[in-house]
């Protein structure tokens, strides 16, 4: 198993290394296996193979196999965790095994997240920390004001970042209100009370952080509040949310566990090989033989993967001049706007007619994370979504587009924007239906190219007119933009 897994642990390692967000991975495996040595003859003393087990063994491998045909990089290292308590239970059976359910469980805090859903809990948890650290530093007097993740003084502007956002601390902070939750001794619902307190402490603590930021750099300046500060708040954060944990647990009545029975077995309790049905070499088989069947897709797949199909896209040939409008290009992403969507084709135009401006943006790319709803960008550029709603488009040439349509307000500026996603040349307003398409087109080995569109236009004498000059343009610059994009 560990031959098999070797490139998944490897890249597991590295990725606790490089991402501070996943750096507690390191601990996790060492308090695990600290756990079950503690219960080690509490275990050998109830072992019993249990060959039903051997199912969820099979599952596990699965997934490792299915995540490089599909793409999903995560898939090979849930597929070890899964594997590794298949194994367990195969092993121990049914009731040796809720003495190890616990360290087992905990192995799973070793699984780094995925990048859409640290993108998808970050963000909500950035303007969380940037709305509530600006009420709390306007509590003390202090004029602020905020938009989006941006908190601004009276001569200093913050962005409250990823980084930033409490996700680093709430992964550690989950894990170690786990550990707490375990080693108390109480009732059950006490303890699950204790651990699901992990989450607000995380985020009220960062709160907290960046509030003392903000401070520091009014009376001492910024220089100090984004230097030394700023690096040592996380180790004062994280401190001051596991005083907190071990607070709650006193408050919730809770006391610490004495350590389980390391001893040998009792004579009552039989010891471990003399419990098996099985002897070792037949209860090995079977797991063996799963494994070596995995090892054998696994290396094939290696052998026989080719680049799966690309179409080569390029945005410069959607006309600058349609239906009477006439564009200017916005230029380039940005540094920080490159890196995180990556795309393969970019488009940013502003078509003019009249006078009236409308956006145009185009996000065109093969990776899966290259594309997130556009509620992000628009929320975290301090815009106010004021409405959602599903709007119907003529798209030109008999086609038709059911798009996401936003209003937004920052201020007295407002907006109407209209965004969709396209993939094998279908659109919707979906994006786990896109997710879908893509995930689907991986495993199916054909060309995961998609793409989104935005079409964003100012309100000036209503909202239904911006929607309806945003619709003009779609209609006539669409079938031009589906051709250039080749989906």
């Amino acid at each position: 198993m560990l031959v098999l897994y070797a490139p998944v642990l490897a890249e597991m390692t590295r990725t606790w290394w490089t991402d501070k967000n996943a750096s507690h991975g390191f601990l996790v495996p060492i308090i695990a296996v600290a756990l079950a040595w503690q219960r080690r003859h509490l275990v050998a003393s109830r072992a019993r193979t249990c060959p039903p087990a051997l199912a969820a063994v099979g599952a596990g491998l699965l997934l490792y196999p299915a995540g490089l045909l599909s793409g999903v990089e995560f898939l090979p290292e849930v597929s070890f965790v899964a594997v590794l308590g298949g194994l367990a239970l195969y092993f121990t059976g049914p009731r040796a095994f809720r003495e190890l359910a616990f360290p087992y469980a905990f192995t799973w805090f070793m699984v780094p997240w995925p990048d859409a859903l640290v993108e998808f809990v970050s963000f909500p948890m950035q303007l969380f920390s940037a709305r509530f650290a600006t009420m709390l530093v306007g509590l003390v007097g202090i004029p602020v004001s905020r938009d989006g993740v941006d908190i601004h003084l009276r001569d200093y502007t913050f962005s409250v970042g990823v980084p930033c956002s409490g996700m680093r601390s709430l992964v550690a902070l989950l894990a170690l209100s786990a550990l707490i939750a375990y080693l108390m001794s109480g009732p059950g619902w006490k303890r699950g009370a204790l651990f699901l307190a992990g989450l607000p402490l995380a985020m009220l603590a960062n709160v907290a952080r960046i509030a003392c930021i903000l401070l520091i750099a009014i009376f001492w300046g910024p220089k100090v509040a984004e230097g030394f500060f700023h690096g040592l708040s996380g180790v004062v954060v994280f401190l001051f949310a596991t005083l907190g944990l071990m607070g709650a647990g006193r408050a919730l009545g809770l006391r610490l566990a004495t350590p389980p029975h390391t001893g040998q077995a009792t004579p009552t309790e039989q010891p471990f090989v003399a419990a098996r049905p099985l002897p070792v070499a037949r209860a090995l088989l079977a797991p063996f033989a799963l494994i070596g069947v995995t090892a054998f897709l696994v290396v094939a797949w290696h052998v026989t993967d080719r680049p799966r199909p690309v179409a080569e896209v390029d945005l410069s040939v959607v006309p600058m001049q349609v239906g009477g409008w006439h564009a200017k290009d916005l230029g380039p992403l940005d540094r920080v706007s490159e890196e995180m969507l990556q795309p393969d084709a970019f488009m940013d135009r502003v078509y003019v007619r009249s006078g009236y401006p409308v956006d145009v943006t185009v996000v065109y790319g093969h990776a899966k994370n290259t594309f997130h709803s556009p509620g992000f960008c628009l929320l975290g550029g301090g815009w106010n979504i004021t409405s959602k709603s599903k709007r119907s488009l003529d798209a030109g040439e008999g086609m038709e587009v059911l798009a996401n349509e936003f209003a937004l307000q920052r201020q007295d500026d407002r907006r109407v924007v209209l965004y969709w996603y396209v993939s094998e040349g279908e659109a919707t307003p979906s994006w786990v239906t896109f997710q879908y398409r893509l995930l689907r087109n991986r495993l199916l080995s054909r060309s995961t190219s998609g793409a989104l569109v935005r079409v964003t236009a100012p309100v000036g004498e209503s909202e239904d007119a911006a929607s309806g000059s945003a619709a003009e343009l779609i209609h006539s610059l669409y079938p031009r933009l589906r051709s250039a994009l080749a989906l």
